[in-house]
């Protein structure tokens, strides 16, 4: 499904140059299944070439690119860990859980993760109509085409602004139109926070609160999320201060949360580091086994 390429595909940024000395996990990426730039082979190739060695395929409410990206970890020898990044709607700002060792066959999660893809290609449209009204021409047929028949999201939105010459950067389109409290914003139909949670846990995954950084007063999110099943925090993410990773060390002592890390990687804009570009503790995946077996 995702293996194949189409013509106008937005190739990886020039800041974004192939490096060949990464960390060995790498516990948040994305690929076209989604909003990333690259296939699943493509992603697990670079990630080989970078030196990661344990990767979790993380993609916006969908898991139709693990697959794929399992059989080539398994020729390049990088263990692919099936994960999804379930985005949230709510006063806590930008929620995302990330459900680890959730299963690609799980037909009951597809159902509910279809659900949740529909809900956000129709938020795009809806987004597409706005642009349109406010004086900003973009075709919904060329948002698609570089979404490739993946998940419907801003970030092909903001790629069709740019090429239509609406922004002068890829980034400025969000800055500008498509982030919360812009113009064309619409808010997200889905799920809440402790449903997300919930949601992995019911499916047998393990879920992780996601670069705690978005979140508006994670302090006292957390202690909500921990009871309804909230395994780990990615107090390693780029974009922390070192102050706010101990900071959220802290909270992961506190209430017995498995730190973890990812780079977050797109291979578009400005939106995480490159593969294996963050520090990830070895020890957090053996920890989040233990979790997973509990189930």
């Amino acid at each position: 499904m995702v293996a194949l390429l189409r013509a106008g595909r937005p190739r990886l940024r020039d800041h974004q140059p192939l490096l060949t000395s990464g960390y060995p996990i790498d516990l948040h990426t994305h690929s076209i299944a989604s909003d990333g730039a690259l296939t699943p082979t493509e992603l697990i190739a670079r990630a080989a070439e970078r030196g990661v060695r344990i990767q979790a395929l993380a993609d916006h409410d969908t898991l139709l690119g693990v697959a794929e990206a399992v059989a080539e970890g398994e020729r390049r020898g990088v263990r692919v860990i099936p994960a999804t990044e379930l985005n949230t709607e709510s006063e806590w700002g930008d929620v995302h859980i990330l459900a680890y060792f959730v299963d690609p066959k799980d037909d009951a999660l597809e159902e509910r993760l279809r659900w949740l893809r529909e809900n956000r290609g129709r938020r795009i449209e809806l987004m597409v109509e706005k642009l349109n009204a406010l004086g900003y021409a973009v075709s919904l047929d060329r948002v698609r085409e570089i979404a490739q028949g993946g998940s419907l999201g801003r970030p092909h939105l903001a790629q069709a602004l740019f090429e239509s010459g609406h922004v002068p950067t890829y980034d400025s389109a969000f800055d500008t139109l498509i982030s919360k409290d812009s113009p064309a914003y619409v808010s997200r139909v889905g799920l809440a926070p402790l449903e997300a949670v919930a949601l992995a846990r019911t499916h047998g995954g393990v879920p992780s609160l996601a670069h705690p950084g978005t979140v508006v007063d994670v302090e006292r999110l957390l202690p909500q999320l921990v009871p309804a099943g909230l395994v780990g925090m990615e107090c390693y993410y780029a974009s922390h201060t070192p102050a706010f990773t101990a900071r959220c060390l802290r909270l992961s002592v506190r209430y017995g949360l498995v730190p973890t890390g990812g780079s977050d990687f797109h291979g578009r804009g400005e939106h995480g580091v490159d593969l294996g570009g963050v520090f990830v503790p070895p020890e957090c995946i053996a920890a989040l086994e233990t979790h997973q077996a509990r189930r």
